[in-house]
C-alpha cells in the first residue's frame, strides 16, 4: 500500500489507523486474534477517528447500485458495514439494509444516523462467520473493504442471494506489498480473484477489474472490484 508523501501528517496517522482496507501481517505473524479483540480495535478506531472518517459511500458500490432497480421490499446485507456509510446509501436507494459488524461503537453510530434520517437500516453485532446468510434471502450483498479471511463467506453469499440478486465486492488484491497493521495486532487478508470463480459460477458478471485506485484512507492500493448477478 503506497502512502503519498504529500499526505498531511494527521491524515497519515488516520490512514495508518484505518489500514483495514487490506494490510496483512508479515509471514512470521502470530495467529489471528479472536473476534473480541478485533471488535475492541475497531471500537477504538471509531471512537478516536469519528468525525474525521469519510461518510461518503464507496464509489464502486454507488456506480453498481445506480444500474439496479430494487424491487419493492428489497433487502440488502452490508458485511462489515460499521458506522453505515454504505448502508445509508443503499437504504436511500430503496433497500431495507442489515449492517453486520463486530464494532458496537460503529453500529451505535449507524443506528443514531439511521434514526435521525429515518432510514430502514438494522444493525447486527455478530461475527460474520457465525451469521446465518440464509437461502435466497437478499437482493444485494456488499462485501466492501473486508480485511479478514473471506473464502468461507463466498459460498454463503452466493446461496444467500435471491435469484437475480447482486453481489458487490471490493477488496485490496493479492499483489499489493505486504505490511503489518500499525499496532501489530490485527491480521489482514488480501483477496485473490481466483477465489471468486467457483462460488459465483453461472453468475452474470457486471464488473470485473483489478488496478491501483485511491481509497477512502487517503492512500492508493491495488484494488479488486467485482459485481455479479445470480441467475434467475
Amino acid at each position: 500500500m503506497r502512502i503519498s508523501p504529500t499526505l498531511p501528517f494527521p491524515a497519515l496517522l488516520l490512514g495508518l489507523a484505518l489500514l483495514g482496507a487490506g494490510c496483512r501481517t508479515a509471514p512470521t505473524a502470530k495467529p489471528a486474534p479472536p473476534s473480541r479483540d478485533i471488535a475492541t480495535e475497531y471500537d477504538l478506531i471509531y471512537a478516536i477517528a469519528h468525525g474525521r472518517m469519510s461518510t461518503a459511500p464507496t464509489p464502486f458500490l454507488v456506480a453498481t447500485a445506480k444500474t439496479l432497480r430494487p424491487p419493492p421490499g428489497a433487502a440488502a446485507l452490508d458485511i462489515g458495514g460499521g458506522a453505515g456509510r454504505n448502508s445509508f446509501y443503499l437504504a436511500r436507494q430503496g433497500y431495507s439494509v442489515t449492517d453486520l459488524d463486530l464494532s458496537h461503537i460503529g453500529l451505535d453510530l449507524a443506528r443514531q444516523q439511521a434514526a435521525a434520517e429515518r432510514l430502514p437500516v438494522a444493525t447486527v453485532a455478530q461475527d460474520v462467520n457465525s451469521f446465518d446468510f440464509g437461502q435466497n434471502r437478499w437482493d444485494l450483498i456488499a462485501l466492501i473493504d473486508f480485511p479478514f479471511p473471506y473464502q468461507a463467506l463466498l459460498p454463503k453469499i452466493a446461496a444467500g442471494l435471491k435469484p437475480g440478486g447482486v453481489v458487490v465486492i471490493q477488496a485490496v488484491a493479492v499483489g499489493e506489498p505486504v505490511s503489518e497493521s500499525p499496532d501489530h495486532l490485527l491480521h489482514y487478508t488480501y483477496m485473490d480473484r481466483r477465489d471468486l470463480t467457483a462460488p459465483f459460477a453461472g453468475f452474470a458478471i457486471l464488473h470485473d477489474h483489478q488496478g491501483e485506485q485511491p481509497t477512502v484512507w487517503g492512500v492508493k492500493a491495488l484494488m479488486l472490484r467485482f459485481a455479479a448477478r445470480k441467475p434467475q
